[in-house]
């Protein structure tokens, strides 16, 4: 098994239960949708993955199924990485639009 592949995954892990527990923290207030922390999550997992695949030069251009039809390449898949960070960009955005803690007084 190559390391890399092994080490992009252990990456999306950590930031998964990073934000989990992080969600976890937060109370949410009434009337506002848990959805804001659904967007967040799926935006930034969604983008860690383009990113990091295409950083380390995993080509996903014809993936299909899990893991079937991708390459690897020479060097970074530039497109990848592009989508990645115009993905983690609003994801940062989002991040702090989600209300913080409520203080129970």
């Amino acid at each position: 098994m190559d390391y890399q592949l092994v080490v992009l995954i252990g990456a999306m892990v950590v930031g998964l239960v990073v934000a989990i527990k992080r969600q976890m923290r937060t109370i949410p207030v009434p009337g506002q949708p848990r959805k804001q922390y659904q967007n967040v999550i799926s935006a930034t997992a969604v983008g860690l993955l383009f990113f990091g695949s295409g950083v380390v030069g995993w080509d996903l251009s014809y993936s299909h199924g899990w893991f079937q039809g991708t390459k690897w390449v020479d060097g970074p898949a530039w497109w990848q990485v592009g989508l990645g960070s115009g993905l983690l960009l609003p994801a940062g955005f989002l991040v702090r639009r989600v209300p913080s803690r409520l203080t129970a007084r």
